[in-house]
């Protein structure tokens, strides 16, 4: 029988003597050292061949010269003074192993972000105002992205965004709301790392990210069927690169909290529909009533000697605008009235439409002489020439004013709406453009 060369073997052998030096070696173990044939006595084994890696896999390396690694299987047998090591190809299996590890480490990841994004939904569903879930969402963003700083930017009417929760760590550096629109301009989420990121997207903003010491940032838009919210923003005050799970996970949390908030302001419109004026926009008399109600009940803490006063406003001539030029005219009337009334008060009284051609203004005055320099003004005011109306037809008011004193516990709102309604019947009967003043509440 033949017998067979060390280099015929599928694996790399090696010879070792008693201190586990390299004697001798087949070609196989001299490819993957890259060590020459020459080269090998009195090699130590141990600087090519590391049975323990520190890259926790349970195969061992072996190093070539040029500083590549090999995964091997390791064998060593006793051969005299020696050991015979031997040295099995593993890259397949340790590729394996680590395709193995990623998926492991992606269903991790997306597991975390599924408990993630399940407990930002039920916080999300507790916030009773725009301004509560923006808060739930700057800490909730925080956590997720381990940001050291994080806030959320709502629109206003006139599309410019507001600091709303959070903390604005380029606050003082840069037009922070300028930069985020422009950010998320496009819709999507972006982000920008380091310096050299910031200053790609402009010189200004890595010059913000220098002095305020922010290192990177994520940015992500909250909108939802074409309503744009807001922004929310993370601040990394150390090296952050992001991942391809980066942007879909503030997707995902900024999907939920627009969905919040689109919920918020529908209930928003539905409560205020309810309680206000689809014509003039003003409060209507079911709100009118429960601020009487909670004013009277506030009336218990000390408000000096002042009294509250309910002022009853009819129209004088509203009746024939509606049945000579229509409920169209009728309606634009009210509005404009609505209109003159909040410019004749005082910022902080209370105006409503009680129905009809019917208005209750709340104020609280020191005396009846304020009471009745509002009411005034106010029927000044109206009788001013209405657009669209002919001279001929002036629109006049009559006020009726009922007082209840603030310090008295007893008074009934009820009661001091129907003494400034009575009031007001007997300025119209008396001709009417003219003020009555009720007996006291």
């Amino acid at each position: 029988m033949r017998a067979v060369s060390a280099d015929e073997f599928p694996c790399a052998l090696a010879r070792l003597d008693a201190n586990g030096d390299l004697v001798e070696a087949n070609e196989l173990f001299l490819t993957w050292s890259g060590l020459s044939r020459e080269s090998i006595p009195g090699q130590p084994a141990s600087a090519f061949v590391d049975e323990s890696p520190s890259d926790g896999s349970d195969l061992g390396l072996i190093r070539h010269v040029d500083g590549s690694r090999r995964h091997v299987l390791i064998s060593r047998t006793r051969s005299g003074d020696g050991e015979l090591l031997a040295v099995m190809d593993a890259t397949a299996r340790a590729a394996y192993e680590g395709e193995l590890t990623q998926t492991w480490a992606l269903q991790e990841r997306t597991r975390a972000r599924l408990e993630l994004i399940i407990e930002a939904s039920i916080a999300f569903s507790a916030a009773s105002n725009e301004t509560d879930l923006s808060r739930i969402l700057a800490g909730t963003a925080a956590r997720a992205y381990r940001a050291e700083k994080s806030a959320v930017f709502l629109r206003d009417e006139q599309d410019a965004l507001h600091l709303v929760a959070g903390t604005d760590a380029l606050e003082g550096a840069i037009d922070t709301s300028t930069v985020l629109s422009q950010l998320v301009d496009s819709g999507h989420v972006q982000t920008i790392s380091g310096i050299e990121g910031a200053h790609a997207f402009s010189p200004a903003l890595a010059d913000a990210f220098r002095s305020s010491g922010v290192h990177s940032i994520l940015v992500s838009p909250i909108r939802r069927d074409g309503i744009r919210f807001g922004v929310f923003a993370c601040y990394f005050l150390h090296p952050r690169i992001f991942d391809s799970e980066a942007a879909p996970l503030a997707d995902a949390l900024a999907g939920q909290a627009a969905q919040i908030a689109t919920s918020l302001r529908l209930q928003h419109q539905l409560e205020h529909a309810a309680t206000h004026d689809e014509v003039t926009g003003l409060p209507n008399r079911r709100r009118l009533e429960a601020h009487l109600t909670e004013y009277q009940a506030e009336s218990e803490l000390a408000r000096g000697d002042s009294v509250v006063a309910a002022l009853f406003v009819d129209l004088d001539g509203f009746k024939t605008v509606n049945d000579d030029y229509g409920h169209h005219a009728g309606d634009r009337l009210l509005n404009e009235v609505g209109t003159r009334l909040r410019q004749a008060v005082r910022q902080h009284d209370f105006v409503s439409r009680y129905g009809g051609d019917e208005f209750v203004i709340v104020c609280e005055v020191p005396d009846i002489g304020l009471a009745h320099d509002i009411a005034e003004r106010i029927r000044n005011a109206i009788a001013r020439p209405y657009s669209g109306l002919p001279a001929s037809l002036p629109i006049h008011a009559s006020i009726g004013i009922a007082l209840a004193e603030n310090r008295s516990r007893d008074w009934d709102p009820d009661e001091l709406i129907r003494l400034a309604d009575h009031a007001m019947y007997r300025a119209k009967n008396s001709g009417g453009n003219r003020i009555d003043l009720a007996p006291s509440a």
